[in-house]
């Protein structure tokens, strides 16, 4: 099976020569690539260049990562963890995969899937991006926002403004 691996994003935990040695190590140097952060056109770039996107966080604080939303734009699949927020973003299944963190094995397993199967990569990433236009657009957060003001307007609650925000009191 051929294909390429490209590491996108800011080095955290793994430095980027730790990254690097261990692709040495594992002899994975003509298909393990990092990149480091991309912002604006370097990463449409990479989204318009991706088949599947893969997001294997297992950070306990992963409340609802943007960068999910923004490939789904992309019409990609995604394969992610089941940590915070990310449930309630990908449907396993449907728009992509939810696998266990720290599970290496169904990570692999996912990805290979998509990789074997185009059909089920376009139809995952086409299921990702009508999602993403129904629920996640600009005018789709201000439509909701909007109705739920109303919403609060029409009722016998008080709308209450501290700092930054905005306190829903009966």
């Amino acid at each position: 099976m051929k294909f390429e691996c490209h590491f996108v994003g800011k080095w955290t935990d793994i430095t980027e020569n730790v990254f690097k040695e261990e692709v040495e190590k594992k002899n994975l140097t003509d298909k393990v690539f990092a990149h480091g952060a991309k912002y604006g056109k370097g990463k449409e770039d990479f989204f318009i260049e991706t088949d599947i996107f893969v997001f294997p966080t297992f950070y306990h604080n992963e409340c609802f990562p943007l960068v999910i939303l923004e490939a789904m734009q992309y019409g990609l699949p995604i394969i992610s963890t089941n940590e915070g927020g990310i449930t309630d973003i990908i449907e396993d299944g449907i728009t992509g995969y939810i696998v266990e963190k720290q599970n290496p094995a169904a990570l692999a397993k996912r990805i290979e899937d998509l990789i074997l199967d185009k059909d089920l990569r376009v139809h995952m990433g086409q299921a990702g991006q009508q999602k993403f236009r129904e629920l996640y657009t600009l005018e789709c957060f201000e439509k909701r926002l909007c109705e739920i003001l109303n919403i609060v307007l029409k009722s016998n609650m008080k709308l209450v403004a501290r700092n930054q925000f905005i306190i829903f009191a009966p």
